[in-house]
């Protein structure tokens, strides 16, 4: 069986200062960066492992004409801007490791401009869609987001806080093991899924498409 491969997308939001997204960092077999965050990629990477392969993508609007020399043929231009450079980054991270041998970790999504913020968070679900079967979360230094599409239980321990978002209203979403639990809810706006908490070690979503964000810490 082919050994699974840990891919990190790093984006370029705030640089990630908890733990457990910089272990997952550091224990990445491979990481693709977009170009706006291959400076701090640059300074960050020369603290940990140098060894890391790395690839930068991008169109190439934010990243200084001589990196991109020095770079040689780890610099890949994408000049399309139908998408941002978190998408050219995982399009190109899924035509080089197969899905279904490969987690894939996002990181520096979120931080600095909101609409940013919210645009990569969504590409989640943009992900599970153009990719079947991936296995991809964005992690912050709050805590994880996750995509659900189906019935799935998540690993969680008490008082650990729990949101639940659809992007549509017309999208039903069940959850047991929640304080306040779901049966085929639906939300007309964002906020309504949110502020929940486990009250043990599981909970089990059932959605057509959500995204769930589990805190790191719980809730004291």
């Amino acid at each position: 069986m082919e050994e699974t491969k840990h891919i990190v997308i790093l984006a370029a939001g705030d640089f990630p200062t908890h733990h457990v997204p910089q272990q997952s960092l550091r224990e990445a077999d491979f990481v693709v960066c977009c170009d706006s965050a291959y400076s701090e990629w640059k300074v960050e990477s020369g603290k940990w492992e140098e060894h890391i392969p790395f690839v930068v993508i991008g169109d190439g609007d934010s990243i200084a004409k001589a990196d991109k020399q020095a770079l040689g043929d780890r610099w890949i231009q994408v000049d399309e801007q139908d998408y941002n450079d978190l998408h050219k980054a995982m399009a190109w991270a899924a035509s080089q490791f197969t899905i279904l041998n490969s987690k894939f970790t996002i990181l520096a999504a979120t931080g600095r401009r909101e609409d940013h913020t919210l645009g990569n968070i969504s590409y989640l679900v943009t992900f599970a869609e153009e990719y079947p079967g991936i296995d991809v979360e964005l992690l912050t230094d709050h805590g994880r987001f996750l995509y659900v599409s189906g019935k799935k239980t998540l690993q969680t321990f008490p008082r650990q806080q729990v949101s639940l978002f659809t992007l549509s209203p017309l999208t039903p979403i069940s959850a047991s093991g929640l304080r306040w639990p779901l049966n085929n809810a639906t939300f007309d706006r964002w906020w309504q899924g949110t502020l929940n908490e486990a009250l043990g070690d599981t909970v089990t979503v059932k959605s057509n498409a959500a995204i769930v964000f589990l805190t790191y810490e719980a809730k004291e």
